[in-house]
C-alpha cells in the first residue's frame, strides 16, 4: 500500500501525463517525497514558454543507464520522456545519434509504438496521433557504443591510472550522442530521475540528490539521483568510476540547514582533494549573498572528478579535472549564470562564460588580497588586447572552438561586465544581476543579451544601447595615447584614441588618471567624446608622474608620456613623451645649443645619429621610425658636456 505522500506524488504525475503501468521498462522511481505532486504543478506553471520545439514541451525524464567502464564504453539505456503536446501532430521528435541502436519504443500503457529515424533524429508515431495540450509519455530502449561526436568529448571512456571511467560532457551539441532527448535552448526538463546500474566496485555521480545506493547482487550496484529543478538538456550528466566519496557543508546566510557539498574524487587524490575543496565553501557563501540564494538549495552542490582537461558546470555537480581555486570558482559561478539562467542562444554564450569568468574575479576581490585581483584584471586585459579584432558576439556558432573562445567569450565577456559595473555603479550592477536571475521569463529559464541590458537599464535608470552595441557586437578595443605637460600651475592633457578595428569608429570610454608629484596625488576622471581631445586644469603641486587607469576599470591599450616644463629650467634636457607610443619624441633644452645625438639599442648597438646642422635650438624632434619597440639610450652632446638619457618606444 502506498503511503499518503506517495499517493499525492502519483496523482501529480498523472496530472503531468507521467503515469505509466508498472513493469521493467516503465518502472517509476520508488523514492518519493511529500508534496511532490504540488511541486510538479509549480514546475508546469513556471516553465519558460518559448514556442514549439520538437512538437512538445518536455515535463520529465526518467533515464535508466547500464554503464560499466570496466568492460568498455558500450552501454544500454531506457529513457522515458513525459511531455505536453503543443499542437495537433502525428509524431513527436527526439534527437539521437544514428550510431545508437533503438530496440523498441513504448507508450505510457506499455504498448509498442512505431518510429522512424532520419540521421540524428527520430520520430515516434502512435495511432490517431496527439492533440494539442495532450500530456503523454514515450519510452525509448536503446544501446550502443557512443561516439564522442566532436565538441569536448560528449561520451568518454578513459582511465585515470587507478581505474577506468565513463563520463559525459554534452555542451554544446552533444546530448544526442549518448541519449534520446530534446536538445534545445528553448525548453528545460522540469524534473529528472537518473538510474545508473554499474559494477559493485564503482559509483555514479550525477545531478540532484542521491536517493538510492544499493548493491543489487554480486555484480551490480544501482544508484538513483533525483533532480527537481528545471534543467537544460546539455547539463544532464553522469560519471562512473571507482570514486572515493566525502561530503562537506556550507553554512549559508539565513539558512539553518547547511548545504551539503558532495565530492566524488579519484581515490589517489582523496587527501589533497579534501583540503582543496574546502575553498569552495566561502565562495558559495559569497555568491549566495551577492546575488540570490544558491539556486538548488534544496538539493546539493558537488564535484565529480573526470579526465577532461578542464571543468564543466553540470547542474548541482560540476565535473572537474582537479580542484584548483580558479576552476572551482568558475564552475560554481555557473550554477547561477548558465544553470539557473541559461543562454537563450549560443550567440549569447557569454552570459554563461563571461559571468563565470567575472565571478571568479569577484572571488579574488572579496576573499583574497586586493592586489591579487588587480593583477588578474591586468592580465585579463593584456590577453584581450593581444589581438586587435574579435567581438563577444560569435558569428559562427557551429565552430565549437570559436564559440568557446577564451579571449573573447570568457575574458572579454568578463571585462564587459567589469566595465558595465563601473558604468552603472555597484548598487545598480548587483541589483540588476539579481533582477536578471529572478526575472519572470529568465529564472530557471533562458536569457539573451537584450534581457541583461533591460534589467541593467531598469536597475540603473540609464540607457545602455551604445554600451552594448560597442562592447557586445563591436570588435576590438581602443588604443589610447595620453601626453601631458605642466607649465606653472597649469596641467594640459592631450588625448588621442585609435580604435583597433573599424567596426567601432569611436569608443566611448572613461579615462581615469592618477597624477602624482611632490608626495601628493590627484585622481582625474575624464570622458572624452572625440578621437582627439584636450583638457586643462590647475594643479597645486608639480607633476612628475601620470598613471592611466590605476584601479583597472577600462579595457584599452594605453601609453602615457609627459613633461613638466617647470623642471626643464633646472635640467639640461627633457625628453617628451617618454615612453612614446608613436615614432617620434621631442628633446627640450634648457639653453639653446648646437646638439648632436646618437641612439643606441638595448644591446649597445648604435642605430641612428643626427645633429641640428650647426644651428642652436631649444627643441629637436627625433624620429624612431623603423625601430622596433623597446628601450633606447640617447647620448646628447651640447658642445660642452655629453649627457645620457633613456627613452622607451611602446
Amino acid at each position: 500500500m502506498l503511503e499518503l505522500c506517495e499517493m499525492r506524488f502519483l496523482i501529480g504525475l498523472m496530472v503531468l501525463g507521467l503515469w505509466v503501468l508498472p513493469g521493467s521498462a516503465q518502472e517509476l522511481p520508488d523514492e518519493f517525497i511529500c508534496k511532490e505532486g504540488a511541486h510538479a504543478e509549480r514546475q508546469l506553471s513556471r516553465r519558460n514558454n518559448s514556442g514549439v520545439k520538437h512538437g512538445y514541451l518536455i515535463n520529465y525524464n526518467r533515464c535508466k543507464w547500464w554503464v560499466n567502464p570496466i568492460k568498455g564504453p558500450y552501454f544500454q539505456g531506457d529513457v522515458l520522456a513525459a511531455f505536453t503536446v503543443i499542437e495537433n501532430t502525428d509524431s513527436v521528435g527526439f534527437d539521437l545519434s544514428s550510431n545508437l541502436k533503438v530496440d523498441r519504443v513504448y507508450g505510457k500503457n506499455g504498448d509498442l509504438l512505431t518510429y522512424r529515424r532520419s540521421g540524428n533524429q527520430m520520430y515516434v508515431f502512435k495511432p490517431l496521433g496527439w492533440k494539442a495540450g495532450e500530456q503523454d509519455s514515450v519510452g525509448i530502449v536503446y544501446q550502443g557504443n557512443p561516439t564522442n561526436g566532436g565538441g569536448f568529448g560528449y561520451f568518454v571512456h578513459d582511465n585515470h591510472m587507478k581505474g577506468p571511467i565513463v563520463h559525459t560532457l554534452s555542451e554544446p551539441y552533444g546530448a544526442q550522442y549518448w541519449w534520446p532527448c530534446k536538445q534545445s535552448l528553448h525548453d528545460k526538463i522540469d524534473s529528472l530521475d537518473i538510474w545508473v546500474y554499474t559494477d559493485t566496485s564503482l559509483k555514479a555521480a550525477s545531478n540532484g540528490l542521491l536517493v538510492r545506493n544499493e548493491v543489487l547482487n554480486d555484480s551490480q550496484r544501482l544508484m538513483v539521483w533525483k533532480h527537481r529543478y528545471p534543467i537544460v538538456t546539455y547539463l544532464v550528466a553522469i560519471a562512473v568510476t571507482n570514486y572515493s566519496e566525502y561530503t562537506q557543508y556550507a553554512n549559508l546566510l539565513g539558512r539553518a540547514k547547511p548545504l551539503p557539498v558532495q565530492n566524488f574524487v579519484f581515490p589517489q587524490f582523496r587527501t589533497d582533494a579534501e583540503r582543496e575543496t574546502k575553498d569552495v565553501l566561502p565562495m558559495l557563501r559569497l555568491f549566495d549573498s551577492l546575488f540570490v540564494p544558491y539556486p538548488f538549495v534544496e538539493e546539493k552542490y558537488g564535484h565529480a572528478q573526470f579526465t577532461w582537461g578542464g571543468g564543466m558546470e553540470h547542474q548541482t555537480m560540476s565535473f572537474m579535472v582537479n580542484f584548483s581555486y580558479d576552476l572551482m570558482a568558475h564552475e560554481l559561478a555557473h550554477q547561477w549564470f548558465g544553470n539557473m539562467v541559461t543562454c537563450g542562444t549560443w550567440q549569447d554564450l557569454w552570459l554563461n562564460e563571461g559571468f563565470a569568468t567575472y565571478l571568479t574575479e569577484l572571488v579574488y576581490e572579496y576573499l583574497r588580497p586586493k592586489q591579487e585581483g588587480l593583477i588578474r584584471l591586468r592580465g585579463m586585459r593584456s590577453n584581450v588586447t593581444g589581438n586587435d579584432g574579435g567581438s563577444v558576439f560569435p558569428k559562427d556558432t557551429l565552430n565549437v572552438g570559436g564559440l568557446f573562445n577564451g579571449r573573447l567569450t570568457y575574458t572579454k565577456g568578463a571585462w564587459v561586465l567589469h566595465m558595465l559595473r563601473d558604468k552603472v555603479g555597484d548598487s545598480a550592477f548587483f541589483e540588476g544581476c539579481r533582477m536578471y536571475l529572478r526575472g519572470k521569463n529568465t529564472t530557471y529559464g533562458f536569457a539573451k543579451t537584450a534581457d541583461l541590458q533591460w534589467y541593467m537599464e531598469k536597475s540603473s535608470g540609464r540607457n545602455l544601447d551604445t554600451f552594448f552595441k560597442q562592447w557586445y557586437y563591436g570588435e576590438g578595443f581602443p588604443y589610447v595615447k595620453i601626453n601631458w605637460k605642466q607649465k606653472g600651475d597649469e596641467l594640459t592633457i592631450q588625448y588621442n584614441q585609435m580604435p583597433s578595428h573599424n567596426s567601432v569608429p569611436l569608443w566611448y570610454i572613461k579615462v581615469p588618471m592618477l597624477v602624482k608629484g611632490n608626495g601628493k596625488e590627484r585622481f582625474i576622471l575624464w570622458e572624452p567624446n572625440a578621437l582627439d581631445a584636450s583638457m586643462k586644469l590647475k594643479m597645486d603641486f608639480q607633476v612628475d608622474t601620470m598613471i592611466f587607469d590605476p584601479y583597472v576599470k577600462v579595457l584599452a591599450k594605453a601609453s602615457v608620456g609627459g613633461i613638466n616644463l617647470n623642471r626643464v629650467q633646472q635640467m639640461p634636457f627633457e625628453l617628451f613623451p617618454n615612453p612614446t607610443g608613436g615614432n617620434v619624441f621631442t628633446i627640450y633644452a634648457r639653453n639653446a645649443s648646437v646638439i648632436s645625438m646618437e641612439i643606441y639599442n638595448g644591446i649597445g648597438k648604435k642605430v641612428r645619429e643626427t645633429n641640428t646642422g650647426g644651428r642652436s635650438t631649444n627643441q629637436v624632434t627625433v624620429s624612431l621610425e623603423g625601430l622596433s619597440a623597446g628601450p633606447y639610450f640617447i647620448r646628447l652632446n651640447d658642445g660642452n658636456f655629453v649627457y645620457s638619457y633613456k627613452v622607451i618606444k611602446n
